[in-house]
């Protein structure tokens, strides 16, 4: 049994996440319990899997391979409120729309909707196919799929960052809340479960077509007009708009402007009266066209009511989709996380006109705080410049994306801080000793009654080419941290020699670990 449970499971194999159940918070606003998240920094082996099942550590997986394959996904159904969440709505769902999807628990009481594959296929196959399910469920496009990333970055030194994970069920396996159950609703034991999801499994051919069949259905009775147009702009159009009615028509007009060429004013007088409940009198509808008649942006793709009913994947394969766009407004910023180094880093995916995921890295607070840097940085990862936010909505914007996001807390001892004190414990215990003050400038640590002696330059020596952090920043964090003393006065051969000093260190209070140089502190 635990053999077949971690081959369903089985995705990157170079690190995995740790959910500390010990360490939890509550969403207030949602019902939905959050605890702390971690990457345990190093590789996973099969006792990892069974201490999950065991109870005694909580495991994600990131589903996609290095090769950028996948055997397993998963739709993170995340509703509004937790507390009055019921499961029975979906599970109708997947019936009627004869959907491969294993419906497991999650941790916060919400509902993971897994899809097994019969063997490993590409892993934007499977992105796809699990946002063209998020409209036949009702779902907001913005719902977390996992994998979040078709393929695994490496950063500038070639290192594979592991991107987001996803956790597995079945945690305390016998007293777990996190378990599968079948159509009616009822609970699956473990050995249940692993049947389902192998009699569940499915192959790339019959997954694409199950997303043609859901492009089929969802699009059933839509006006003919948008056949080579946005998608969402045909379901707006099912019955007559009253709400977002200012959004519907600028979109329409983007649409009208590249299909009706210089007919389009024709056009959107036209839809004006077609598609809204409550028609724009002559005087705005004049205004409206007068203002459009200039260069005008693309697509509001992330905003009601367009939002909502957003079918990318296939919008992008349209000639009159959001592909042919030439110029874009603010992205849309999905998985947000907040990586709680000492200066905290900020992570997250642009969705880009293609439907695909981006990660962009902001390595600070203060760029993070700042549309313009937020929008030069995203040029400068994905090549697309956005138009930028009214400056409270961008506010408005940071606040949503902190809320809603994850902390996460680096491997314990990976942070530069911890990093910085075993180097100096390795540098002033297990470094050259000078056995006498005149060898401190030969790059030695000298110790005597209680303190070591030593030279900033030295210690900046030990520390090699590898450290891009500027010397005075790792001078301050060693004061902070270590109680370093600088500019101390000493006395060798009769001249006084400024040197660095720190009280002796002892191998029963600090543990030693090697260092890593090519962690990601380096």
């Amino acid at each position: 049994m635990e053999k077949e449970f971690i081959e369903l499971f089985k995705g990157y194999e170079g690190d995995f996440g740790m959910a500390d159940m010990s360490n939890t918070s509550i969403d207030a606003d949602k019902n939905k319990i959050k605890p702390n998240y971690e990457w345990a920094g190093h590789p996973i082996t099969d006792r990892d899997y069974l201490d999950h099942l065991a109870g005694k550590k909580s495991i994600g997986i990131q589903p996609c391979r290095i090769d950028s394959t996948v055997q397993f996904g998963c739709i993170d159904v995340d509703p509004p409120d937790y507390g009055t969440f019921k499961v029975e709505h979906y599970l109708s769902l997947f019936q009627q729309y004869k959907l491969p999807i294993v419906p497991i628990l999650s941790k916060s009481g919400g509902l993971h909707c897994y899809v097994f594959l019969k063997e490993p296929i590409p892993t934007i196959d499977l992105i796809e196919a699990l946002k063209a399910f998020l409209l036949p469920l009702g779902l907001k496009p913005t719902t977390e799929v996992f994998p979040k990333q078709k393929e695994l970055q490496k950063d500038d030194k070639g290192d594979i960052k592991p991107g987001n994970f996803i956790n597995l069920p079945y945690y305390n396996n016998s007293k777990s809340n996190r378990y599968a159950v079948d159509k009616n609703n009822s609970k699956l034991s473990i050995e249940e479960f692993i049947k389902f999801a192998n009699e569940s499994k499915v192959d790339n051919e019959t997954l694409t077509k199950l997303v043609e069949e859901a492009h089929r259905n969802i699009l059933l009775g839509t006006d003919p007009e948008f056949e080579d147009g946005p998608p969402c702009l045909a379901l707006c159009s099912k019955s007559k708009l009253d709400d977002g009615r200012d959004r519907f028509m600028y979109n329409y007009m983007v649409f009208a402007k590249k299909k009706y060429k210089e007919k389009w004013p024709d056009q959107v007088s036209a839809a004006n009266y077609s598609y809204l409940q409550d028609p724009w009198d002559k005087a705005k509808l004049d205004s409206k066209l007068k203002a459009w008649k200039g260069d005008t942006a693309g697509h509001t793709c992330y905003e009601e009511p367009i939002k909502d009913k957003c079918m990318r994947s296939l919008c992008y394969k349209r000639p009159f989709g959001v592909k042919s766009d030439s110029v874009s407004i603010f992205p849309e910023i999905q998985d947000f996380e907040m990586i709680a180094y000492a200066e905290p880093e900020y992570r997250f995916n642009v969705v880009m006109p293609s439907d695909e995921n981006i990660q962009v890295i902001i390595p600070n607070t203060k760029l993070m705080t700042r549309q313009k840097d937020v929008l030069d940085l995203v040029w400068q990862q994905t090549g697309t410049y956005f138009e930028p936010l009214k400056l409270p909505q961008f506010r408005a914007k940071l606040n949503e994306w902190r809320k809603n996001g994850q902390k996460i807390t680096p491997p314990k001892g990976t942070q530069i801080d911890d990093r910085l004190e075993e180097e100096l414990f390795q540098y002033c215990i297990n470094g050259p000793q000078a056995q006498q003050r005149t060898q401190i400038h030969n790059g030695s640590c000298f110790t005597e009654e209680g303190f070591h002696y030593f030279r900033f330059t030295s210690f900046i020596e030990h520390l090699g080419n590898g450290w891009k952090i500027p010397e005075e920043k790792i001078a301050q964090k060693l004061k902070d941290r270590s109680k370093v003393e600088f500019d101390h006065s000493l006395n060798v051969d009769g001249k006084t020699l400024k040197v660095c000093k720190v009280v002796q260190l002892h191998v029963d209070k600090i543990e030693y670990k090697p260092v890593d140089r090519k962690g990601a502190n380096y």
